[in-house]
C-alpha cells in the first residue's frame, strides 16, 4: 500500500459535515475509502462524496466510541497521522492496518496493542 514512496495510509484530510450536520474529521485513505471520525463514533464510506448522502449510500460501516473515550473538537478531531498512526484529540490514538483501525486510549496502549477501545473494518 505504498504510494510515491510514502507508508502514510491517509492521502489528505477534510473537516466536514455528515448529513445530519455533525462535524466530522475526514481522511481519505489510499485504497479509496474515507474514514469519518466525530465524538462519539468513526464511520468508513466508499467515497468522500458520499458522507453527505442523506440516503446512507455509500456507508460501508460505522462504530460507537464508548462514552468515556468520546472526543472534544477544540482545533479538530484528528490532530495528526503518520504512516498508519493517526493522534487524534483528548490523547486518544487510531491504529490503521491493512484489514482494520483500531482505537485505543492512549500512545502507549497503542504501542502495546492492549486496551483497545473499538476497531472498524476496512475490508
Amino acid at each position: 500500500m505504498l504510494i510515491e514512496n510514502s507508508s502514510d495510509l491517509i492521502r489528505e484530510v477534510h473537516q466536514g459535515r455528515l448529513a445530519s450536520g455533525k462535524a466530522v474529521d475526514l481522511a481519505c485513505l489510499v485504497n479509496g475509502q474515507v474514514l469519518a471520525i466525530s465524538d462519539d463514533a468513526l464511520a468508513l464510506f466508499a467515497r468522500l462524496d458520499d458522507v453527505a448522502d442523506e440516503l446512507g449510500n455509500g456507508l460501508i460501516r460505522s462504530v460507537t466510541i464508548p462514552e468515556p473515550f468520546q472526543l472534544s473538537h477544540s482545533d479538530g478531531y484528528l490532530q495528526e497521522h503518520r504512516a498508519g498512526y493517526v493522534g487524534l484529540s483528548d490523547g486518544r490514538v487510531l491504529l490503521i492496518t491493512l484489514n482494520d483501525v483500531q482505537m485505543f486510549p492512549s500512545k502507549q496502549d497503542a504501542l502495546r496493542n492492549q486496551g483497545e477501545i473499538t476497531r472498524i473494518a476496512l475490508g
